[in-house]
């Protein structure tokens, strides 16, 4: 039986303000706020800072 993944969409708010979208299956959205652009929403999505979040989440070891 295959894992069920997190699936991420990035969101642009206003141009100084991205959100990142992240769903679960059998859970709750989650959001990650704070990023100021396009470029730092590729970054995080590509970058450590993903990864810590799955951590931080229980999703990832």
């Amino acid at each position: 039986m295959a894992k069920a993944r997190v699936t991420f969409k990035t969101l642009r708010i206003a141009d100084d303000n991205w959100t990142i979208q992240a769903d679960y299956p059998e859970s709750e959205q989650r959001e990650i706020t704070g990023l100021t652009s396009k470029a730092d929403a590729d970054d995080w999505m590509n970058g450590n800072r993903k990864v810590a979040w799955l951590r931080s989440q229980g999703y990832a070891k």
